[in-house]
């Protein structure tokens, strides 16, 4: 489906006549005419046409067109002011389908006739009435000069040029219809190559429509008609943008992380509408996972790839004569010999020394005002990762515990960047807590924190459990741990249960995990840090169990049950994020509930706050079945209240002698 906004500058003015009051109006006759000729014409085409008026003068007549099957605009415009008999010059330009429904809600109110009917007929209304509805652009329009400088700058020009050159060259076939092929983007700028890529095939008549439809990973949480989507979207492009998703873990495949419909909707759409999937630059390996979800589709990969030494030096003079101005030494030493850089990352250098010399070359009069960063050095730690660990709700031990571990690192780091024969770097930790209560959250920001403050290189979280450290058969276990600690290196290492280890008989492979650890964290003291988790209880006995390990430990990490209140403001929390609102009557419904749970057995804490959010979007959607919804505000859907809590609250929760189940290995965190 493609959209026009359209205006026809009439050779002939609409004739005038005086009304009865003396008042000049359109000659009743030629409206008529014209509103059969578009009653005609929508019928005729019902679904796959659709022409309004939303706009008139005596000279010109503004017109929304919306096509769906193929036919020229040009052409379906000169047959439609045939069948109104009328000339004149005509001007089109593409707009979106929301900005057509505006347009054709303008309509209702001029003097010639529009029948809601015949645009429904598309299945507008399912996409743009929706709660959640998918963002629509137009492609902008690009010079091949643009193009390639865009490309060379973005270091995709290897892979991006080529197929310029192939979209350039005509079909053997001429108006072929269909898709030979759809793309893989995969790029730090993968939604800036997408725009370039459809004005390309748009210019060179392998799309029909500049517009492309854009879906994020908010849109499968919230709910997606995906087959009037696809409807819609025939003659344009469908981008699935996975910019927010990471690099799975355990083997898990992005393909998964999308609903089985779609791709069958892809499949069944292939050859009216183009599919590209925008991937950021750490999904190194899920482009073969995406094919192999698609094996009867062809795919084109736009790649980034890395700038070395000179070249990445080449870019950031680049960067700088854009701005007009000279790169000097300093910039340039910031390329690190033989180290690999996305363009994103040059850019990230080059802004950090622009921002300097703006204040110190081109506005020299502040240059003795000092950044924030560096009047901040020597106090608190730094970093995105530490603005969000001090933000998060309650954990007021548990944050000044790892205030002192950064800071320790730190110290030790200069200590040994000195060559002080008593510096100590090791920083292995026990995080002991009950399910919920956010250790992995910690662990992860944690690892950032050390990786923002220059303690580890990496700042990766490397989450493991028994399995993944025990081996099979004689001789593996070893080779999986320090395979592990390889992994590693310069981030993390979370062992999760660690208990689980100890076996009931010595000699076992779980004493040999132990053993290996052990051996391995006094290796990587200097670039790596462990940390043990689970009940408190059972990491305690583990420890005092293992002398070797206790004697390495530097930081026990105590992290208590939330309060009530704690997991109320949690609530309130995850309700924001879920892009809700809560009422103001639902806390005398949570906090009983949350003090209810804090006397039962293993309830879940923040895991139980999550769980109890998502019951009630579940309750306030049998309450909204009810209602009319035409009739609600956007506050009312939504918001949650306190009826929607009240039933859900203590149904799952153990009272406090019931037994507790212990679930072993990695992922009860």
């Amino acid at each position: 489906m493609i959209c026009y906004k359209i205006n026809i500058e009439l050779d002939k003015p609409i004739p005038t006549v005086k009304n009865d009051r003396g008042r000049r109006e359109y000659d009743e006759e030629t409206v008529n005419r014209i509103n059969n000729a578009l009653s005609d014409h929508n019928s005729k085409y019902l679904g796959r046409r659709c022409a309004f008026i939303y706009q008139d003068t005596k000279s010109r007549l503004s017109l929304g067109f919306a096509l769906s099957d193929g036919t020229a605009v040009a052409e379906a415009i000169d047959e439609l002011m045939l069948r109104a008999g009328i000339s004149g010059r005509t001007e089109q330009e593409e707009i979106t389908v929301k900005a057509l429904e505006r347009l054709s809600h303008t309509g209702f109110r001029n003097t010639f006739d529009f029948d809601s009917d015949d645009l429904d007929a598309f299945g507008i209304s399912d996409l743009t009435r929706s709660h959640y509805p998918p963002e629509e652009k137009l492609a902008k329009e690009y010079t091949p000069t643009e193009l390639k400088k865009s490309a060379e700058l973005g270091l995709y020009a290897d892979s991006f040029l080529p197929e310029i050159g192939r979209i350039g060259l005509p079909a053997v076939i001429e108006n072929a219809q269909g898709h030979p092929v759809h793309y893989i983007v995969r790029t730090g700028c993968s939604m800036k190559v997408c725009d370039r890529l459809i004005d390309t095939l748009h210019r060179h008549g392998r799309l029909g429509s500049r517009r492309y439809v854009v879906i994020d990973s908010r849109l499968f949480r919230y709910g997606l008609d995906a087959e009037s989507l696809f409807r819609i979207a025939s003659g344009g492009t469908v981008v699935f943008d996975l910019s927010d998703m990471e690099e799975p873990q355990n083997g898990t495949a992005t393909a998964n992380m999308l609903p089985a419909e779609i791709y069958d909707l892809i499949k069944e759409h292939k050859r009216g509408t183009l599919v590209i999937f925008a991937l950021p630059n750490c999904l190194e390996t899920q482009g073969e996972k995406i094919k192999n979800a698609l094996p009867e589709l062809t795919f084109v990969e736009i790649t980034e790839r890395l700038a070395m030494n000179n070249e990445a030096k080449k870019l950031l003079r680049a960067f700088a004569k854009a701005d007009k101005v000279k790169a000097d030494r300093e910039l340039l030493s910031a390329v690190a010999k033989d180290t690999g850089y996305y363009a994103n990352d040059l850019r990230q250098l080059y802004d950090v020394w622009y921002t300097n010399a703006l204040k110190t070359k081109i506005y020299p009069q502040y240059s003795d005002f000092k950044k924030n960063v560096e009047l901040d050095r020597s106090t608190a730690p730094t970093g995105d990762a530490y603005t969000k660990l001090s933000e998060m709700i309650g954990l007021t031990e548990v944050k000044k515990m790892i205030d002192q571990a950064v800071n320790y690192s730190r110290v030790q780091k200069r200590f040994a960047e000195r060559g002080m024969p008593n510096a100590k770097r090791a920083m292995h930790m026990v995080f002991t807590g009950a399910p919920g209560t956010a250790k992995t959250t910690v662990a992860r920001l944690f690892a950032q924190i050390l990786k923002d403050n220059e303690v580890l290189s990496v700042g990766d979280l490397i989450e493991c459990g028994r399995k993944d450290l025990v081996g099979q058969f004689v001789g593996w276990t070893a080779v999986q741990v320090k395979n592990l600690f390889k992994r590693a290196k310069g981030s993390v290492l979370f062992i999760d249960e660690a208990y689980s280890l100890v076996d009931d008989r010595s000699g076992s492979f779980g004493d040999e995990a132990i053993n290996t650890i052990v051996q391995e964290m006094e290796n990587a003291r200097e670039d790596t840090v462990v940390i043990f988790a689970g009940y408190p209880k059972e990491m305690n006995e583990f420890i005092e169990r293992n002398p070797g390990l206790r004697s390495r430990i530097t930081f026990y990490v105590d992290f208590p049950d939330y309060s009530a209140e704690e997991l109320y403001d949690i609530t309130k929390l995850i309700v924001k994020n879920n892009k809700y609102k809560l009422a103001e009557d639902a806390r005398d419904v949570l906090i009983p509930i949350f003090e209810k749970a804090l006397l039962s057995g293993d309830f879940g804490n923040g895991r139980y706050a999550r769980n109890l959010v998502e019951q009630a979007q579940l309750a306030q959607a049998m309450r909204l079945s009810k209602c009319d919804l035409g009739r609600l505000s956007g506050d009312e859907l939504l918001t949650l209240t306190a009826e929607d809590f009240a039933e859900i609250g203590t149904n799952k929760i153990k009272e406090k002698d019931e037994p507790v189940r212990r679930r072993i290995g990695f992922g009860a965190e």
